[in-house]
């Protein structure tokens, strides 16, 4: 019998590994198994830690070659503390025998891997000649996005906007982008990305143009909300489950 210890990955040996270029078609390939029904992937479960007001969130998934488990946190509070708000481990095992194959920090896999989802999506359902990206909110979510959507349009202009002024000027330094409201910044663009903690609707449908495409990521709770009723009726929806 195999007595290895599994394999330990911090979040820096994450980051020399995983690559952008690599995940968005592997994303492709793992929508495409689900939905063919090739994959096990039960709705999260949920505890949520009040207070502060966080969650813990399990998540395992089965496929013929794989078997494994994210547990993530969300604590807001920790904004304030200077320290990610979302925190991840994923534990992968051998999906024929149970052995534990690999014990990894996901919060750079799930900051990447969501990403790199709305990339998959956009190469698809974006036009082809989409030249504007706006993207709402400001935090690591809004960075890895302009990565990874870069990586299959050529925008010729990106916009930000952010709840907190300070916070989009500072990321629109950051990536060569320009910072003004969420109605300018979505106005005529082709590529709208929402990816805040609000609870109250930051897009309105109004806004869009036709033809747009909205990657819509940060309403993962029930009592969060980024889009409003008119961006949801009047526009073709896509989902990644139902």
């Amino acid at each position: 019998m195999k007595t290895d210890q599994p394999l330990f990955l911090n979040e820096e040996q994450v980051r020399e590994h995983l690559r952008m270029t690599e995940l968005i078609p592997a994303m492709e390939k793992a929508l495409i198994d689900f939905s063919a029904g090739r994959v096990t992937q039960p709705v999260r479960s949920i505890i949520s830690i009040d207070p502060p007001g966080g969650f813990l969130g399990l998540m395992p998934a089965h496929t013929p070659d794989g078997l494994g488990l994210k547990a993530v946190t969300f604590y807001p509070s920790n904004a304030e503390r200077g320290i990610p708000t979302h925190m991840a481990t994923i534990f992968l095992v051998d999906a024929q025998t149970g052995t534990p194959l690999a014990i990894m920090d996901g919060r750079l896999i799930t900051e990447m891997r969501t990403a790199a989802v709305s990339a998959a999506a956009t190469k698809l359902l974006a036009s082809r000649d989409a030249k504007v990206l706006a993207i709402l909110g400001s935090g690591v979510q809004g960075r890895s996005h302009v990565e990874a959507l870069c990586l299959v349009r050529q925008f010729e202009q990106i916009r930000v906007w952010s709840p907190t002024i300070e916070h989009a000027k500072r990321f629109a330094q950051d990536i060569g982008a320009t910072a003004m409201s969420a109605e300018e910044a979505v106005r005529n663009a082709d590529v709208i990305v929402t990816v805040t903690s609000s609870k109250t609707p930051v897009l309105k449908g109004q806004w869009l143009k036709s033809g747009s495409h909205v990657n819509a990521i940060g309403a993962c709770r029930p009592d969060w909300r980024e889009l409003d009723d008119e961006a949801m009726k009047q526009n073709l929806v896509f989902v990644d489950s139902r």
